[in-house]
């Protein structure tokens, strides 16, 4: 009598992981947390590993990352900028891993795990994607998207000068390093060397938007997006969006 064995390793370390996770308490995600994982992401001389984002005590979205602390960190800037999302219910739990281990830990796996206790988990819903890229502008949001849309109205912070001017370049820079969301732009060298009045414009994502639109003219289109704002010389329209043509005074 004979037969094979299969030790499904892969599957094993991915319910160790699992269960190691579920019993390590959570930590609230915020900027002191992230420095503090940082930190020992130092003195453990890794930062390599796997992580749960945890939101109203329920695990939401199962990730493997080469830098856990800049993944939470990405995540936690991305939050801040939707709607329908209370920071204070925010928190993580992770596991650092040596080059060996982070060979063996599946992410799939892992996330198939989870799903079979967890109901709505952001994994595959569309929040993973840092930006999900230009041909994903026209498509029907993911899950996540739908529900937690940017905050279109975030607060810019703009330094004009005494006649509450700028230089296109300058604002368009601010926007894209300011906000906690995708901002793509196409401006050819000549309109950013020129200087936009906001006089009549509030400082928030979409009014400055509009205003760069009116500003360029004729066959500019922004566009606000379930996830960030675009800016393009285009007529190419976005079902699933608010687009924003030149408005004439």
């Amino acid at each position: 009598m004979h037969d094979l064995y299969v030790f499904d390793f892969l599957r094993t370390v991915s319910h160790q992981l699992k269960d190691t996770l579920e019993i390590l308490p959570a930590s609230d995600l915020n900027d002191a947390a992230i420095m503090r994982l940082q930190d020992f992401q130092l003195e453990s001389r890794t930062s390599q590993g796997v992580y749960v984002l945890i939101y109203e005590g329920q695990p939401k979205y199962i990730g493997k990352a080469n830098n856990v602390k800049e993944r939470l960190s990405q995540h936690l800037t991305k939050l801040r900028g939707r709607k329908n999302i209370i920071l204070d219910s925010l928190s993580y739990k992770a596991l650092l891993l040596d080059k060996s281990m982070s060979t063996a830990a599946n992410e799939d796996i892992l996330i198939g795990l989870f799903r079979q206790e967890y109901a709505g988990m952001w994994n595959g819903a569309g929040f993973g994607p840092k930006d999900p890229g230009r041909e994903r502008d026209t498509t029907k949001p993911g899950k996540f998207d739908q529900e937690h849309r940017i905050i279109e109205d975030y607060l810019i912070n703009v330094n004009l000068d005494e006649n509450h001017k700028v230089g296109l370049g300058h604002l368009l820079s601010a926007m894209k390093s300011q906000l906690p969301y995708v901002f793509r732009y196409e401006v050819d060298a000549e309109n950013l060397k020129s200087e936009i009045d906001l006089k009549a414009s509030r400082h928030t994502a979409k009014d400055l938007l509009q205003a760069v639109v009116n500003h360029l003219g004729e066959g500019w289109r922004g566009a606000v997006i379930s996830y960030g704002m675009v800016l393009y010389k285009s007529n190419k329209n976005y079902p699933h969006g608010t687009e924003l043509n030149p408005v004439q005074d």
